[in-house]
Formats: structure tokens, C-alpha cells, sequence
């Protein structure tokens, strides 16, 4: 049906009160297009229900949380993480999807505090890096399960307005009912 819609699609452009002569459109959906949206998330939701994640949280080897184009893998054992990124991977490139390496990273959170420096594991080819902390839908996670990071963070982000308006909170040409009202 997407075929149907996009394929010898002919257009006229208004200039200055005036059409053009047609022209053939010879890209496809472009990406701000609502279809765009719709198209990839089907494509999503149909990728990862072939990822197989039967069973609940409590007996599950790995689990995964997607949000558009944002993925988290969650898994037990490196093994169970290594054996779900390839599978992902491979079902991606079915549907013409490319995972971005610059943008995956890894993070361990051992039960038991281990003497592990940060490394690199290496699948098909792509290497990907260990982290400390990274932010997702924007909440900063990290292994260690701590929130004080992420409360500092809120903190700073409620104070930059303050204090980018200080000077409008004190001085005396504004009345301070102006300066109350929201």
C-alpha cells in the first residue's frame, strides 16, 4: 500500500500564483512525514517480537525496553547480551535498519563490587564500549544504581532559568506581583 502511495507520484509547485510544469517525485517518505512514524514503529513492533522475549521479569534471561529508536537491552549474563544484540542486529538489516556503533554502548551492574576495569566486547565486528552511567529518555542511569547524579542534574536544570532571570527578579522597576505571576 506505501508502494501504491509513493511510487509515480507527480507534483506542482505554486510560485508566485502561478503552477509550475509537473514533476515526478522520486523519493519516498521523507522523515517528518506522520507515515514515517507510523511505518517505523510497525517495523519495531514487528522486530521485536521476533527477539522472542516469552516469560516474566523475574525468569527472563534478558529483557529489552524500546522507545522510538531508543533500545535498551537488559540481560543476566554477557553471553545472553552478546546472543541478543547479533539477533537484533541480523533482524534489523532484514528491514533495512542500521544500529549506530558511535551510539551503543554497554553497562554491568554486578551484584558483587568486582575489580573489572571498563572493556570492550566485540560483536560481529562491532565494538562496543562499557560505561558508567548513560542517559536514557532522559533519566542518567548508572551501574553503581545511584540517583544522587540524577538529582543533582534536575536541580541544575530547575536553577539555569533562575538564575539566566536573576537580574529580572531584582530589580526594583518591576512589582513583585509581576514578577510572582506564572
Amino acid at each position: 500500500m506505501v508502494t501504491l502511495v509513493t511510487q509515480h507520484t507527480k507534483a506542482k509547485i505554486k510560485l508566485n500564483s502561478e503552477y509550475t510544469e509537473q514533476l515526478e517525485v522520486k523519493t519516498g517518505i521523507r522523515k517528518g512525514d506522520p507515515l514515517s512514524t507510523i511505518l517505523f514503529c510497525t517495523v519495531k513492533e514487528s522486530l521485536m517480537k521476533k527477539l522472542e522475549m516469552r516469560g516474566n521479569i523475574s525468569t527472563r534471561l534478558k529483557q529489552i525496553c524500546v522507545y522510538t529508536d531508543d533500545i535498551v537491552l537488559v540481560t543476566r549474563t554477557e553471553q545472553a547480551l552478546i546472543n541478543t544484540f547479533q539477533k537484533l542486529k541480523q533482524e534489523e538489516i532484514k528491514y533495512g535498519l542500521v544500529i549506530n556503533q558511535n551510539k551503543t554502548k554497554y553497562m554491568r551492574h554486578p551484584r558483587v563490587q568486582t575489580n573489572v576495569k571498563n572493556k570492550e566486547i566485540e560483536i560481529e565486528g562491532m565494538k562496543i564500549e562499557e560505561v558508567n552511567s548513560a542517559r536514557y529518555l532522559g533519566t542518567i542511569m548508572n551501574a553503581d544504581n545511584l540517583i544522587e547524579e540524577e538529582i543533582k542534574e534536575r536541580i541544575a536544570a530547575g536553577s539555569r532559568p533562575f538564575f539566566a532571570n536573576k537580574k529580572i527578579f531584582q530589580t526594583k522597576l518591576i512589582t513583585r506581583k509581576t514578577k510572582e505571576r506564572r
